[in-house]
Formats: C-alpha cells, structure tokens, sequence
C-alpha cells in the first residue's frame, strides 16, 4: 500500500491513535496511565495542541486533538510519548522500544469529528471492557457526558456549548455503523483526510501532498500527446 503524505491542518481536528511496539502493553498500571495524561497535558499546553477526547487502552491511546501551529501535533505528542517511555523503561526496568514507530493521524472535517470522537470513546465497549463508554475510567466519555466531571486540561466550556450530555450519552449508546468504523480506520492508518471532496482538494494546497489514491492502473494516455509523438517519428 502506498503511503500518503500525512494530512496535518493547522485549527483542524485530527484523529490520533498510536499502538505499543508489536502490540504489546504500554500502560501496566493506572499510575501509568496518570503519569501519560499529566505529560499529555503538560506537553499540550506547552506546544498549542487543543485534546478534545482521549482514550488509554493497555496496548494503545487514542486521542482527538487540534493543533494550533504547523509544529503542534507532532511536538506534543511527539515529547510526551517519548518521556513517558523513558519512564516506563525506567519503572518496570525495561528497556527497547515502548511504542510502535510515528503516530498515525487523520485530519477530519466538522461532520466527520464528531464520528472520530465517538469511535474514540467507544473503544473500551467495543473490547468489552465495560458497557457505557462513561464507565471506562480512561477515557474523556465521562467528562462529556456529565457536567459534574471535572477536568483541568480538557475545554469542557467549549464542548458543552456545542454539545449536551444527554445527547452525547445518546450518541454514545447508539455506537457507529460497520461502515463508519472501516473507514475512519482506514483514513487513519493511510493517514488521509477524512471529509468532502472539497475538504480534502484544501488540505491537498500544500505542495507535494497527495491524500488521495491514483487511479489502478498505467496513467491514461492524452491522445494529444500521441499525435505530436507520432509526427515526431515521422
């Protein structure tokens, strides 16, 4: 499969997952997973990235998250996942590599984020881990699904005026369909856009980045072209 460019859009909410190496465990106690949201916190005010929902599973994280600068995305996450391995290694005395090389990431548009945001706080329902997403302890569910949670790093302002508790509860519980979640997987782990033509034709601006897969196939021939080769070998 060829590798597209990775769609980073600076105000844009991206979908960011990223999987221990070879699918091992990163997270071995919830110490660890306090330890990984305080960095993530501590890193994502430091570089201007704006988290809007997470998710720690023990072999993988899931976060939704907008950059504000070109460097955003990559810096915060970047530094936070590299000192929690050190800390990791440290703790548990191990050593190698902790996570399974760069983050994937998908930009998403405005419809599209709200599907990302569910899949995120699904995941600990669809491993069977419990059976309200609110009720995994790991996650931003809880926070946006009751105004008595409080948080100290998430804009929970700017989530409730666009979105209630009780409807996102709703959301929650009504889940995605099959088709939603193939292709939020598959954007994301291409590392292409997720949203309308005219969404993707924008994030598509910046030279050299194609988000979007070539036609199968040898390029079609303009038969332009081969009228001036054919004179040409005259």
């Amino acid at each position: 499969m060829p590798r597209f460019a990775r769609a980073m859009a600076v105000g844009c909410a991206h979908h960011v997952p990223q999987h221990g190496n070879n699918r091992q465990d990163v997270f071995f106690v919830d110490d660890d997973r306090r330890v990984y949201l305080e960095l993530l916190q501590e890193q994502a005010a430091k570089y201007g990235l704006e988290v809007w929902a997470y998710c720690l599973m023990s072999n993988h994280v899931h976060l939704v998250a907008t950059p504000q600068a070109e460097e955003s995305l990559a810096q915060a996450i970047g530094r936070t996942h590299f000192r929690y391995a050190r800390y990791v290694n440290r703790l548990h005395r191990r050593s190698g590599h902790l996570w399974q090389g760069r983050f994937y990431s998908c930009a998403q548009n405005r419809r599209h984020l709200w599907l990302a945001l569910k899949y995120v706080e699904r995941n600990p329902v669809r491993a069977k881990l419990c059976r309200r997403a609110w009720q995994y302890a790991w996650s931003s569910a809880a926070a946006h699904t009751d105004p008595k949670v409080e948080s100290g790093w998430l804009n929970l302002p700017r989530w409730y005026q666009e979105m209630s508790a009780a409807v996102w509860r709703k959301e929650l519980t009504e889940g995605l369909t099959d088709s939603e979640v193939a292709q939020i997987r598959l954007r994301t782990h291409t590392g292409r856009a997720l949203g309308s033509d005219s969404f993707v034709s924008k994030l598509e601006t910046v030279p050299g980045r194609r988000l979007r897969p070539l036609p199968v196939g040898r390029p079609r021939k303009d038969p332009a072209d081969a009228e001036r080769l054919k004179g040409a070998r005259k």
